[in-house]
């Protein structure tokens, strides 16, 4: 009887995701995989420094989450910064942080792009895709 109930329920909550899903529109759809790729992404390059959550790192790493950087910086100026570094000291929350943050040279525009995507998601309360055109332009046009 409980191998029944657990199919039904296993059963009830497929069909319910596939419903879900379909009525998700194709644009939607391609912003979360957007968001899932730039979080992987960020895992793999940016966690490290930046945590997790967002938080920084100390005194070493500036925040990323409860910041008003996303006010500050468009997505260009970010995609330009994850793809080619920060040199110079950067301002987050009214308090400079000073260490040198290297570029990834190696990441590909659509990496910069889903990376931007998922930070701006994630952390400033803006659902656009950062779209892999905007990123190729923004790249190309770094200082």
């Amino acid at each position: 009887m409980r191998i029944k109930q657990a199919f039904f329920g296993l059963f009830a909550a497929s069909i319910l995701l596939v419903v879900q899903s379909s009525c998700q529109s194709k644009e939607e759809i391609f912003r979360q995989q957007y968001v899932v790729e730039g979080m992987m992404q960020y895992e793999k390059h940016c966690e490290n420094c930046h945590q997790k959550d967002g938080s920084g790192l100390k005194d070493l790493y500036p925040p990323l989450s409860k910041t008003d950087l996303w006010k500050r910086l468009n997505a260009s100026q970010v995609a330009c910064i994850i793809k080619n570094g920060q040199k110079s000291a950067i301002l987050v929350n009214q308090k400079s942080y000073q260490n040198y943050m290297p570029g990834n040279s190696k990441l590909e525009a659509l990496d910069v792009a889903e990376i931007v995507t998922y930070l701006r998601d994630k952390w400033g309360n803006d659902p656009r895709i950062f779209s892999l055109d905007s990123a190729r332009l923004a790249l190309k046009n770094c200082n």
